[in-house]
């Protein structure tokens, strides 16, 4: 599973480098959970100045696209 998700994000940096070197954005947040699958932390890219990092930051992570924070 973790080997799974490291390929992953290695396809979504892949695909972001493309993207941004074509003049697009990335815009999302990242949640991430705990060892209990809670929620520790997030973090916002792309979305000027409310980009940041929040609580902590784990392995164990989703997406989504938009600025909208997860608390």
């Amino acid at each position: 599973m973790r080997n799974t998700k490291l390929l992953l994000a290695g396809i979504l940096l892949a695909a972001v480098s493309g993207i941004s070197s074509a003049g697009g954005c990335l815009q999302g947040t990242f949640v991430y959970y705990g060892a209990d699958g809670g929620y520790v932390g997030h973090r916002t890219v792309g979305c000027g100045a409310a980009d940041g990092t929040w609580g902590t930051v784990t392995g164990d992570y989703s997406f989504t696209q938009g600025c909208s924070s997860p608390i």
